[in-house]
């Protein structure tokens, strides 16, 4: 079976939304936001409207003949690819940056000590989290035929 055309750029899906949690942290660290917790929030935010998003065009481009399965495996390739791109910058720009006090909005023992907790709490684990919940539920709100969750044959 041939794929659509429109299907090949579905993984940049999780590029993009990469890039946007990448142009958030920049500009919250920049405006000096990004030790404020409800920013983490926003950034959670973006994560599950982006998972949904891709879910939606890629249920969209199959004209929803596709499983429910197959809506979470695009949720979760959306997911990882994004969060693995998003840990990669918090990584290189904390060993560029260095956590520098000066830019944030708290103490340079705290920012050094919590920059670990930050990464694997919030960085990895809970945009892990927040893009699993949004595939699974994608995948069972945008299914069509809620009966079955085999693929319609065209």
């Amino acid at each position: 079976m041939e794929r659509p055309l429109s299907s090949k750029a579905l993984p940049a899906y999780g590029f993009i939304l990469g890039a946007i949690c990448i142009v958030f942290t920049l500009l919250f660290y920049v405006t000096k936001l990004y030790g404020n917790l409800w920013m983490g929030y926003f950034g959670n935010l973006i994560m599950f409207l982006g998972v949904l998003i891709s879910i939606i065009h890629y249920n969209r481009v199959h004209k929803d003949k596709n499983s429910a399965m197959t809506s979470f495996n695009m949720g979760l390739r959306t997911t990882i690819t994004a969060t693995i791109m998003y840990a990669i910058f918090l990584l290189i720009f904390h060993l560029v940056v260095g956590g520098n006090p000066s830019h944030a909005l708290q103490e340079e023992d705290t920012v050094k000590s919590s920059f670990w907790i930050y990464f694997l709490g919030n960085a990895l684990f809970v945009n892990i989290f927040v893009g699993v919940v949004a595939a699974l539920l994608g995948a069972m709100v945008f299914k069509p035929n809620q009966k079955t969750d085999k693929s319609r044959k065209p």
